[in-house]
């Protein structure tokens, strides 16, 4: 005998809204664990990234500037790259006129500065400049705590200048256009990052700073003594 379902009979179908909201909540769990754990990744591969980058830039620094060192036959430490001059007023004894007389700021045994200038001599006449390798912390004279990128410039001289070093520096407007060979640096030299000893040494006390993870950056501190000798 054939049978009939009844029309009044229905089949269960999907799923109640219990049922439905225990699967979504589920769901949203593993999601944002899922979430979490993949941020978390980037941030130790990012992190770690930096900490390469930072000791690598230590490496590079460290090689490039003792290696021009060397060769140069004596540096000038200036307070900053935009302060290596200052200007003061001269009274003549005689005629009692005033004169403007611009001199250099460099720092003496025991002081610091942001701007390191390492001079080399022309081989014929020790009394004119041939090449001017800088190296300086491209922040502001007024904020010494500040952090900002190390840049170097390296200019030569045909024939060689007899001008005083500091009239031979480029200009003060070319702060962010020299080669960059750190990106992010803080002085630790009172403040800054070259340090003056005994007027025969240049101490680089710095820390470099890499962007590193979303949460924390990369940083290594550095401590090297470089010597003209030329």
């Amino acid at each position: 005998m054939k049978k009939t379902l009844s029309p009044f009979r229905t089949l269960r179908a999907g799923f109640s809204l219990v049922e439905a909201m225990v699967t979504t909540g589920i769901l949203g769990l593993v999601t944002v664990g899922t979430l979490g754990f993949f941020v978390q990744s980037m941030n130790i591969f990012s992190y770690d990234s930096g900490k390469i980058m930072v000791n690598r830039d230590i490496r590079k620094f460290t090689s490039e500037m003792t290696d021009n060192a060397t060769y140069a036959n004596y540096f000038l430490i200036f307070p900053a790259f935009d302060n290596r001059t200052v200007s003061q007023n001269v009274t003549d004894p005689v005629t009692g006129a005033v004169t403007s007389v611009t001199s250099d700021t460099s720092v003496n045994d025991g002081l610091s500065g942001d701007f390191l200038v390492l001079v080399y001599k022309d081989d014929a006449d020790p009394n004119k400049t041939s090449r001017l390798v800088g190296y300086y912390r491209a922040v502001s004279s007024s904020d010494v705590n500040a952090e900002g990128p190390v840049r170097k410039f390296d200019v030569s001289f045909s024939p060689s200048s007899s001008g005083a070093v500091w009239t031979l520096l480029p200009a003060t407007s070319t702060m962010n256009t020299n080669t960059q060979v750190i990106e992010l640096s803080r002085g630790m030299a009172s403040g800054k990052l070259f340090y003056n000893l005994y007027d025969r040494s240049v101490m680089v006390k710095g820390q470099i700073i890499h962007r590193g993870s979303e949460t924390k950056r990369a940083t290594n501190t550095y401590n090297f003594t470089v010597s003209p000798r030329g």
